[in-house]
């Protein structure tokens, strides 16, 4: 069923595009006419963006608009105006739900087909299922699941070379009009750290300053590229600084920034600089204004679900593969569990899972690192798997390991944890549990500490199992409700 579905959804087609005026709370509409087309004076370049989208397909408008109004949005930008658009992507984008993980991100892939994104610069969670996952999205066999644009990563190397991966591109050129555009994709430099050792220690992350430059020269001096734009998923704080000042051959039109989720957009290096938060709360827009092609103007802004009702108007094409999407998994993600009694935060939430981890293995003590849990719980929430997955969205295993005292007590200053013992000695070796993200973290003790152990159970096929025992005895979720696992 599920390879038939992916089949029929590749034959699937459509297109989109539209011009927004940065100084206004409501984006005008600019709707000149195609037939009118000059490729030796566009009038105008509009680049919409998309960052940290974490899979967030399903609309929880405002905040998350979901991928049937955002697709309805930008195809009707781009059938507007095919010759003067383009779409980005600025990582992070595939990875954060249930009905984006189940496919290992191949029903956002395609959905992104559908809106004709241009180009897709690779964040640090498109290596949480193993770099080699997502790129055989890009590899040009169609039978697993193929997108129709670049990613992009220019400073990502295999370990102690500068040899990019197979199937990332450092950049891209493509043509709209007469006007040549260059767009350099990077991933911030020590981004290394936000993932698991094991699908990052073959790689790492060269400093992208350079690299950019080096790139941009070239685009403009061998390319004959008119316009650069650089997609960094890069908090921005040094680099935009860095870059933005570039003149002649090393002229930077726009920065796109990911990453950290901030909302901005704004001028003051020169050029258009902006990120888009994430999860679909923004749509991010700039635009170039040309005079007989030459850039004479920009400005930028993020779009959001009360600014155009275009967001607040699903695409018929995008919602039917939804649709479809959800009619094959809706008995396994949509199953109700068991309702919360009470707010939950995400601290909360860490901390039960930290009991979770403790009493499921026999150890002393449970650490959870808090960025491992994503999101609250609120009274009245119906729990299903598909809320599991936004708790817990990365596939973390336990692992437990022995450690004494001392080192335990250090962690226990940076980490969530749960623990019925008030005094570790410090000289004694207690039993520990953790996740497989914490433990293998070569600056933390517990990949060097006495007998460890994976237990291979993943964080939130424990949390579902002992919900579901907890569901036939309790009315309610609640933090203090006595954990059932390991009672039988």
């Amino acid at each position: 069923m599920k390879k038939l579905l992916l089949i029929t959804l590749l034959l699937l087609t459509s297109f989109t595009l539209i011009a927004c005026n940065s100084n206004s709370d409501n984006p005008i509409i600019d709707d000149p006419v195609i037939d009118d087309f000059d490729p030796s004076n566009i009038g105008f370049l509009d680049i919409y963006y998309l960052n940290d989208f974490h899979g967030s397909i399903l609309e929880d408008s405002p905040d998350e608009m979901g991928f049937a109004n955002i697709g309805n949005f930008l195809i009707t930008q781009k059938e507007a105006h095919p010759n003067n658009t383009i779409i980005l992507a600025g990582g992070d984008m595939l990875q954060g739900s249930a009905l984006s993980n189940y496919y290992f991100g191949l029903s956002t892939i395609e959905m992104m087909n559908e809106m004709y994104f241009d180009a897709f610069t690779v964040g640090n969670h498109e290596f949480d299922w193993g770099i080699e996952v997502v790129t055989n999205y890009f590899d040009g066999n169609i039978e697993n699941g193929e997108a129709n644009y670049p990613l992009l990563g220019a400073n990502v190397f295999y370990k102690d070379t500068t040899t990019i991966p197979d199937y990332i591109d450092p950049y891209v050129i493509i043509e709209r009009g007469d006007i040549k555009i260059g767009i350099i994709g990077t991933i911030g430099a020590g981004l290394e750290y936000s993932i698991a050792t094991s699908k990052i220690e073959d790689y790492e992350f060269a400093s992208p300053i350079q690299i950019i430059k080096d790139i941009t020269y070239d685009l403009r001096v061998n390319h004959g590229v008119d316009i650069v734009l650089v997609a960094s998923h890069d908090t921005g704080s040094s680099l935009n600084s860095q870059i933005a000042n570039g003149e002649g051959d090393y002229k930077i039109d726009a920065i796109f920034n990911g990453h950290s989720h901030s909302d901005y957009a704004n001028t003051s290096l020169g050029v258009p600089v902006i990120q888009s938060g994430s999860n679909g709360e923004y749509v991010g827009h700039v635009r170039l204004e040309f005079d007989n092609n030459i850039l004479i103007n920009h400005s930028v802004e993020n779009i959001g679900f009360y600014d155009n009702d275009e967001l607040r108007t699903p695409n018929e094409i995008i919602a039917n593969i939804i649709s479809q999407y959800q009619l094959e998994t809706d008995d396994l993600f949509n199953t109700p569990i068991i309702s919360a009694g009470e707010y939950l935060s995400q601290n909360d939430l860490s901390m039960w899972i930290a009991r979770m981890m403790r009493l499921s293995t026999g150890a002393d003590i449970g650490f959870q690192n808090g960025g491992g849990t994503r999101t609250s719980l609120h009274d009245g929430d119906l729990i299903t798997l598909a809320v599991l997955y936004q708790i817990w969205p990365f596939d973390n295993v336990i692992k437990t390991v022995y450690l004494t005292g001392s080192q335990i007590k250090t962690q226990m200053n940076y980490l969530i944890y749960d623990t019925e013992i008030t005094n570790f000695e410090d000289n004694t070796l207690y039993k520990v549990a953790t996740n497989d993200y914490t433990f293998d973290k070569t600056e933390n003790p517990f990949i060097n500490g006495t007998d460890p152990f994976n237990s291979g159970i993943v964080l939130r096929d424990l949390a579902e199992s002992e919900l579901i025992k907890q569901s036939s005895v309790y009315d309610l979720f609640y933090f203090d409700n006595q954990i059932l696992t390991g009672e039988e």
